[in-house]
């Protein structure tokens, strides 16, 4: 079987936005991945490959529709690391993960709320939560997890 009938065979094809959606094993990050002798590859580098040649050394394959899954070579492109994020910001999808979406957040929303309403000691609470109690402090000022904002006087008399 040539890798190009592998492709086609594990694809599904969306009329409505014309993408070629990877129906078999995916990674973490959605993308479609497949195993040839065995190493590992991206079923849209694969795809890329078969379509439309090699890919120089360095260089990404971006996706025009923003769907990891798609494999249609007419949705890819090649670009660098800059350009992949550059296309990314342009089309809005660019977001800084806050709060307990931070892989290496300790605390979630509710525990910091909690801190924020808790009148114990720096030192304990940091001591309670596993934390520095500098980190304490800073959410307690708002410097750190501004983004949660207690409610203001008016919204708390409501």
């Amino acid at each position: 079987m040539t890798l190009k009938s592998r492709l086609l065979a594990k694809i599904d094809i969306c009329s409505e936005a014309g993408c070629w959606n990877w129906t078999a094993s995916k990674s973490s990050g959605r993308y479609g991945k497949l195993e040839i002798s065995g190493a590992t590859l991206s079923a849209h580098r694969a795809s890329y490959e078969v379509y439309r040649g090699p890919i120089p050394e360095g260089l990404f394959v971006c996706h025009r529709c923003d769907n990891p899954a798609c494999i249609n070579p007419d949705h890819l492109f090649l670009g660098t690391h800059a350009d992949n994020m550059a296309d990314k910001v342009k089309k809005g999808r660019h977001r800084t993960p806050r709060g307990s979406e931070v892989v290496t957040s300790k605390l979630t929303e509710a525990d910091v709320l909690a801190i924020r309403a808790s009148r114990v000691s720096n030192g304990c609470v940091a001591e309670q939560y596993g934390v520095d109690r500098s980190l304490i402090s800073l959410i307690r000022t708002g410097k750190r997890w501004a983004h949660l904002r207690p409610p203001s006087q008016a919204e708390a008399r409501c």
